[in-house]
């Protein structure tokens, strides 16, 4: 073999080691790649499903504040109109004539256990209103006996008819305060205002 064919040889043999090398090395690089895209394709993946998971999140919390300022702003309209009710019931009660007012303070005062007694308080446009003659007719009907006060009380209306051992509180506030108390639910039910809706 002469010297030519020797280095024709080497240079090709060279050659195919270097193709190999180059498509060894094109192959690693292909695979390499893919790994890399297919990395980054997981990892943009689980990058979304973590923003959307974090959005998802952020809507509930939206969702739970707006659910929570609407049943907010339902109460308090609710109360609102219940308040409005009252004062009206109230205002009703203070319009009435002095006749009309005499006959509920004598319904009151009927409600009271026959034999209590006491000393009946009330306020000073009422202290005008209820005339001895009054207490006098409500006693022939009363074995407990009853006698107007002179101390004037800060109310709007009713009485407190204080015994020798405690208070009966027929003012126009306490009575109006359970009336609110009883008929909450009856309100509800007519402004369509349901607990769960609250």
């Amino acid at each position: 073999m002469s010297i030519e064919r020797i280095r024709d040889h080497i240079i090709k043999n060279a050659q195919k080691e270097a193709e190999q090398v180059i498509n060894t090395a094109k192959e690693q690089f292909h695979k390499k790649v893919n790994e890399a895209k297919l990395s980054i394709e997981k990892e943009y993946e689980t990058m979304l499903l973590d923003e959307e998971k974090c959005l998802k999140e952020d809507m509930q919390n939206a969702l739970i504040t707006l659910k929570s300022n609407y049943k907010m702003s339902l109460l308090e309209i609710k109360n609102n109109i219940i308040d409005d009710v009252m004062q009206d019931a109230i205002n009703h009660i203070q319009s009435l004539s002095d006749n009309e007012y005499l006959v509920l303070i004598r319904k009151w005062i009927g409600n009271i256990a026959d034999g209590t007694g006491g000393e009946l308080l009330v306020n000073a446009r009422d202290l005008k209103r209820i005339t001895g003659v009054f207490i006098d007719d409500i006693n022939k009907e009363r074995k407990g006996k009853i006698v107007l006060g002179v101390r004037l009380l800060d109310i709007k209306g009713g009485f407190i008819l204080k015994t020798q051992y405690y208070e009966i509180d027929y003012t126009l506030d306490n009575i109006i305060k359970n009336l609110r108390t009883a008929l909450t639910p009856e309100l509800n039910k007519i402004l369509q205002l349901s607990d769960t809706e609250l």
